[in-house]
């Protein structure tokens, strides 16, 4: 289990830089912030077989073997004492959306539990796989995105590629542990023609089509200013964590591409410096859930 402990954390290191470009502008300070955060809920120590004796050998595999969690009865990480879970084996993902698709990015201090594709994307733009809950937005109402323990323990359902972004310990899924990144991004919504603070972009390569709710780069048909979304709650396993509303931000954040986006917190966007949740008490073992409100989409 330590293996697949090491195996998780150097994959997601080396996957780190291809998922920052989803992320927004980067800076070093950032940077080292994060990779100190990174450094200090991470910890493995390791011990070469060459180090050992038989006897104590012997003895490990012993305690090892009577320390295994079984699954009738309840396992704790030790990290963050929360009860780990096994994801199901029944979970299959909506792929398929009427409107458009919303999906909750996510990523850990350690780039776990990460989230940064809507299921709806084609192949070739879900190269850092998808494993959301996502919303299919059809009109103005209430939604709801997430990611779950079955989520992200599950196979991306187009690539068939399983996430490399989670540690494993056995057959169980570690918790989260604080964020990087957490935001809402609503597929489609955006025409690219104003930033989030409704200044006239000055360079705008989206294009024209009809696939704009599962293409971020198809032109859209509103600014950000149009729209009415707010932010009305943040679960964790099933609870309320709290949020300061005044503290998100909204709209065509990153104005290359024609997602509006509720940014909650970014270690490289708007939120850093006064983020409106507290990412050291953000922790969870089941679910992320998110439940936001969208006003001003017309019909058809």
């Amino acid at each position: 289990m330590k293996i697949k402990k090491i195996a998780a954390a150097l994959c997601a290191m080396a996957m780190t830089t291809a998922m920052l470009s989803a992320c927004g502008d980067t800076d070093s300070s950032s940077k080292s912030d994060a990779s100190s955060k990174k450094a200090e809920t991470t910890t493995t120590t390791t011990t070469t077989a060459a180090e050992e004796t038989p006897a104590e050998s012997e003895a490990a595999d012993t305690s090892e073997a009577s320390a295994a969690p079984s699954a009738d009865e309840p396992y704790y990480d030790e990290v963050t004492g929360l009860e780990v879970q096994i994801p199901s084996a029944d979970y299959t993902p909506v792929t398929e959306f009427q409107g458009y698709d919303a999906f909750l990015m996510f990523a850990d201090y350690n780039w776990m539990w990460s989230n940064f594709s809507g299921q709806g994307y084609a192949e070739a733009d879900r190269s850092d796989g998808a494993y959301g809950i996502d919303a299919d937005i059809t009109g103005d109402g209430e939604y709801t995105v997430a990611i779950t323990v079955d989520s992200v323990g599950a196979n991306d359902a187009v690539l068939g590629t399983p996430n490399p972004q989670v540690i494993w310990d056995g057959d169980y899924l570690l918790p989260a542990q604080g964020a990087v990144v957490f935001c809402i991004d609503i597929t489609g919504i955006c025409d690219g023609t104003t930033t989030w603070e409704g200044e006239a972009t000055e360079k705008n390569e989206l294009k024209e089509g009809d696939d704009a709710g599962t293409n971020k780069l198809t032109r859209g048909k509103y600014t950000g200013q149009e729209l009415n979304v707010q932010l009305k709650s943040i679960k964790i396993d099933g609870e309320e964590f709290p949020f300061d509303p005044e503290k998100i931000y909204y709209g065509n954040i990153e104005d290359a591409n024609n997602c509006y986006r509720i940014e909650i917190y970014n270690d490289y966007g708007l939120t850093c410096d006064d983020p409106g949740i507290d990412t050291e008490a953000l922790m969870f073992a089941k679910s992320l859930e998110c439940t936001f409100t969208i006003e001003g989409l017309t019909e058809g």
